[in-house]
């Protein structure tokens, strides 16, 4: 049943959640968010204001979500009763014990949190964060401005980022979150909460959180320094990526499983922090270069890179090119293999 009712609630979802959240949404990435980020550090002479990025992190945000906040959502967005009433089955009357050394604690009832692996799980929890976006879009709290259209959120399911005129909006986001979290059960954690501020700013912290000059979000090292940035992020995915190579080096691969290999080994590694960053040519021919030796296992190439990169039936080991595949994916094309 609950697979049914994720179908159904995916059919409309667009037309309530709206395009700050990138989680679980189709035709929506990961990259928008990021590249939104570094938009903003990269071109920061159009922000007038001394603005900031707020980084909030929530204590395990799948798992405080009340039950009954979950109910009134579903009715505050229009779903009709037989609907609510079906959610209502799933998640009422739960209950649960943990398994101790010495035996089994006595059963107590569920009133919070979302079944892991539940189908319908990610779309009730945008719903909530639906609730508290369209709250801070709201508030009084002022986000930043440019080219006449202001930015307030973003938003990556539970990975939430305000985007802050100046220092004196911070303790006003964090009322309405305040707010928020009594109603729904989301609770901030204010120590892993993080800002960085667009221009240069001389304090350590704002409202007892830490201004960062590198923030790690959705798994990449965001600095302000935009030269230094690429470097930052690729060099140690490389140093794993090498660590791997040399494992694999060490049994008598063919060629065909060493080009297996650098697609899941490397690419799979590599693609994500490329799709987002602006690849430096270097570090692109450094990649490439890494991948082909380890092809010929740090030998002579025997034959040439456009060869190699031919498909099995032109003669070719269907080898892929890492510069010419982030270069296809990046444009939304298909990959040539």
């Amino acid at each position: 049943m609950a697979l049914i009712l994720a179908n159904r609630i995916k059919e409309v979802l667009d037309t309530i959640i709206d395009e700050t959240q990138s989680g679980f949404m189709r035709n929506r990435h990961i990259s928008n968010n990021i590249r939104l980020v570094l938009d903003l550090l990269d071109y920061s002479d159009l922000v007038s204001d001394n603005s900031f990025i707020l980084f909030l992190d929530f204590f395990k945000a799948f798992d405080t979500i009340e039950h009954q906040f979950i109910f009134h959502s579903l009715e505050k967005f229009g779903f009709g009763r037989f609907f609510c009433k079906a959610v209502k089955t799933l998640y009422t009357n739960g209950n649960s014990s943990i398994k101790m050394v010495n035996g089994s604690t006595p059963r107590f009832d569920l009133k919070r949190g979302i079944r892991q692996g539940c189908p319908i799980l990610p779309y009730l929890f945008l719903l909530r964060t639906q609730i508290l976006a369209t709250n801070i879009s709201n508030s009084v709290a002022q986000g930043i401005t440019i080219a006449d259209k202001e930015l307030v959120i973003s938003q990556l399911a539970d990975d939430i980022t305000l985007f802050l005129k100046n220092a004196n909006q911070i303790p006003l986001a964090l009322s309405v979150i305040s707010d928020f979290s009594e109603a729904s059960g989301l609770c901030l954690n204010l120590k892993k909460c993080e800002l960085l501020a667009i221009k240069d700013c001389p304090a350590n912290t704002v409202c007892n959180i830490c201004v960062k000059q590198e923030v790690t979000y959705l798994g990449l090292l965001i600095s302000k320094d935009q030269k230094s940035r690429c470097s930052l992020n690729f060099t140690p995915i490389i140093q794993k990526t090498l660590k791997k190579f040399n494992r694999w080096m060490q049994r008598d691969l063919s060629l065909k499983a060493s080009v297996l290999i650098t697609k899941a080994e490397g690419l799979s590694r590599l693609t994500y922090a490329a799709l987002t960053l602006r690849l430096d040519k270097e570090i692109g021919k450094d990649i490439d270069r890494i991948l082909f030796n380890f092809i010929w296992k740090n030998r002579t190439h025997y034959i040439r890179k456009t060869v190699v990169m031919n498909k099995y039936e032109s003669g070719g080991l269907n080898v892929l090119d890492f510069s010419t595949f982030v270069m296809f994916l990046s444009r939304g094309e298909h990959s040539p293999h």
